[in-house]
């Protein structure tokens, strides 16, 4: 409640941050979350209503601020007010009503009409006109931040990870080109499409761990939740390498090779990405040879690459190779059909 805000004569609760003021007669722990909590009894972060809105659940817990779910939603209209795409629509400008209405809760106050000019000296919302919808910055415009000292800017392109199983299709260059390749015998690379390293891999975390896992894997109630490494993977690639849900799979790269539990789900989805399919993986980090509970570690997949800039670590995504079954198991052999004499 103190987090929301409140009227500091009566302890009464703000319902939005347009009723802070600077005058000492309010006070509020965070500005962002004034709302969450509108009145004594009120809890909006535990709201949990289902009812969908368009494209929005407006009443599923708190979307700060001003529990909005789209941030500058303004920018789904036109200069006039008028939603770019009708399927795609979520507010737009009423005439009749004079007001900004729609799915969301609009994230253009006070509301202006299209067209609107501010009068010359003003400065805040007041100067914001109906073509900018970027309500959070004093001029509502787009800010682009583009530093001298920058080592592969200005202005950012897409690149594909070092080792990545497809062709940039947006770019003719196909990765980063400053970046820091630590090469040695125990840092080696797949080439760019390298058949042998078909599937796309990426890092994830879990909702149940947090940090990298050196505190949660020595948590009984969070192992309790995630007990066992896993890899994730669509039921797809599953099918088409013999991996069961819950069975044993392999991961492999250049750099080593891992065991892990499959979870076999339709959340890994195959992408066509030009012209021919792509398939995923998920693998956590959570897991190491410590803990209450011991799991594969995912760093001993990936590669030792360092942007140019601050030396991050791309460990996010990587080309793999899968299959199922364990390390040091040998893999049962093709059983084909006896031939017969003459």
């Amino acid at each position: 409640m103190e987090i929301n805000g409140y009227r500091t004569a009566d302890g009464e609760q703000l319902k939005s941050y347009e009723e802070l003021a600077e005058d000492g007669s309010t006070a509020c722990g965070g500005w962002l979350y004034c709302g969450v909590f509108p009145q004594r009894g009120m809890n909006r972060a535990n709201h949990r209503d289902p009812t969908l809105a368009g494209s929005v659940y407006p009443n599923w817990c708190f979307s700060w601020p001003h529990n909005r779910r789209i941030m500058y939603s303004r920018a789904s209209a036109d200069p006039l007010g008028r939603p770019w795409s009708d399927r795609k629509k979520l507010i737009w400008w009423n005439p009749v009503q004079g007001k900004w209405i729609g799915l969301d809760e609009p994230d253009f106050e006070p509301a202006k009409p299209p067209g609107y000019q501010p009068k010359p000296g003003q400065k805040g919302m007041e100067a914001i006109a109906g073509d900018a919808p970027f309500i959070q910055h004093p001029d509502g415009r787009g800010w682009l931040f583009a530093p001298a000292a920058v080592k592969d800017g200005p202005l950012p392109t897409h690149y594909e990870p070092r080792e990545s199983p497809v062709r940039n299709p947006l770019y003719s260059v196909q990765y980063n080109p400053t970046l820091k390749e630590h090469n040695g015998p125990l840092n080696p690379l797949a080439p760019p499409v390298d058949p042998a390293f078909p599937v796309a891999a990426t890092t994830c975390r879990l909702t149940e761990h947090y940090l990298s896992g050196p505190m949660s894997r020595f948590n009984s109630w969070l192992n309790e939740l995630q007990p066992e490494m896993f890899v994730e993977i669509s039921p797809e690639l599953a099918a088409g390498r013999g991996i069961t849900h819950g069975g044993w799979m392999v991961v492999s790269t250049p750099r080593g090779k891992i065991e892990a539990r499959a979870m076999v789900t339709r959340r890994i989805k195959p992408l066509t990405v030009d012209g021919r399919l792509l398939h995923q993986i998920a693998v956590p980090i959570h897991w190491g040879y410590a803990g209450e509970v011991v799991g594969a570690i995912a760093n001993d997949l990936t590669s030792l690459l360092t942007e140019p800039n601050v030396s991050m670590h791309e460990g996010k995504s990587f080309a793999c190779q899968v299959r199922a079954g364990r390390l040091n198991c040998r893999q049962p052999r093709a059983v084909t059909a006896p031939r017969e004499e003459g």
